[in-house]
Order: C-alpha cells, then sequence, then structure tokens
C-alpha cells in the first residue's frame, strides 16, 4: 500500500521513510519527495551509493540523512560516493585505481584517489528546490530553502535561503534571536496532537506569538 503525504497535496506527494530500500538512507516522519508524482523513485535522486557494486572497498559508505518534514522537489540529486577514484591534485584525474590489477610490476602499494566527503544530512523542515544538486558531505540545517537547480558544494545555516550555480547566501528567513527561538522550539518534534492543535501558529510568521506560548508552557 503507498502511504500518500497525511498533509494533503495536490501533487500526490509520497512520504519518503516508507519507501527507501536503501540501508544507507535514512529520512525523518512527513519529509516527502514530489518526484514520486512523475513515477521515480526516491532512489533515483541519489548517486553513487553503494548498492551491490565495488564502493565498499573504498572505505565506508557515505550515508544520506534526511530530518523531518522536509520537502523535496522532483529532480533532486544528492552527489555520494566520495570523489570516486579521482584526484584533481595528481598529474593523472582518470581513477587509475580502476585498473590497479591490470598492472604489471609495482613494487609498493600504490595510494588510492578515493576520497570519502561524509554522510550528507538534511535537517528539518527543510525545503528544496526542483533539480538542485547536492554535493556529497554537504550539512543542510533545520529551516534552511534552497533554491530550484542550485548546486550546493557547501554547508548550509539554520534558515538560511540559498540559491544559485555554485549556490550562496541570499538571505535569512528570520532574524538571529528569532532564529534561535525557532531551533528551541523545534515543532518537527512535537507529537502529532499537538501539531495539530497549533498548525494556526505555524501558518504565520509571528515567532515572538509562537516563543511566548511555548514558554508559557501551552506547547
Amino acid at each position: 500500500m503507498i502511504k500518500m503525504n497525511p498533509f494533503k497535496s495536490y501533487r500526490n506527494s509520497i512520504v519518503i521513510k516508507d519507501h527507501i530500500r536503501s540501508k544507507h538512507i535514512t529520512a525523518g516522519d512527513y519529509s516527502y519527495y514530489s518526484g514520486y508524482y512523475y513515477g521515480k523513485p526516491f532512489e533515483d535522486c541519489v548517486m553513487y551509493l553503494d548498492e551491490g557494486d565495488n564502493l565498499h572497498e573504498l572505505g565506508t559508505t557515505d550515508q544520506l540523512i534526511i530530518g523531518k518534514f522536509c520537502s523535496i522537489a522532483t529532480g533532486v540529486k544528492f552527489m555520494m560516493g566520495g570523489t570516486q577514484g579521482h584526484n584533481y591534485n595528481w598529474i593523472a584525474a582518470y581513477p587509475l585505481d580502476e585498473f590497479d590489477d591490470d598492472f604489471d610490476g609495482y613494487t609498493e602499494i600504490p595510494p588510492k584517489a578515493h576520497r570519502s566527503k561524509g554522510d550528507a544530512v538534511i535537517g528539518n523542515d527543510v525545503w528544496i528546490g526542483a533539480e538542485v544538486l547536492i554535493m556529497g558531505g554537504v550539512k543542510i540545517a533545520d529551516g534552511a530553502v534552497i533554491g530550484a537547480r542550485s548546486v550546493v558544494t557547501k554547508d548550509v545555516g539554520a534558515y538560511e535561503i540559498w540559491a544559485g550555480n555554485p549556490s550562496r547566501l541570499i538571505k535569512k528567513r528570520f532574524n538571529d534571536k528569532d532564529i534561535e527561538k525557532l531551533l528551541e522550539i523545534k515543532w518537527w518534534d512535537w507529537d502529532l496532537a499537538t501539531l495539530k492543535q497549533n498548525l494556526n501558529s505555524l501558518r504565520t510568521s509571528d515567532v515572538e506569538a509562537l516563543w511566548s506560548k511555548f514558554k508559557e508552557g501551552g506547547l
């Protein structure tokens, strides 16, 4: 049975975590991928993710970790798998590692070009626009927004809006004090009953009102 996004969407978005097959991908509650609308599985978004090939021989497989309530648009790509045997600092950028068995006469163990980029981590309530490319090892913090067709090569801070190729900071969604409050409130960790009772509080830009309710113990 296909589990649809419980927050009604005309795009027929599907909750990611209920359809993940890879052991290297984790996703939090309610995070959805709009590509299902076009018949595309989420795994198509994740490139070079050691599924039955020999990438595990290069080292620990990098993980893709997605938080709760993330909105991931159609065509997004996560570039995993580290450097894939390329090293642009060497004379040969070509992945000669692939042909070690073909070369005789080595007098010592040859150096390996592969380097892990680390896990790609997407926080909570992150909105990633259509056809964004996210490089391996990038961390995108809670509440961030990534504009369509951006190429993300650097870490993105909480509640920041980034766009472009390469992507850059456009602006912050809220001022620094409000961002600190939102990161303490962590609405994405509320239980479902609390969330339903406070939906309208999240459909406004009035951080101070939500903060007051939070400090008074109303959440």
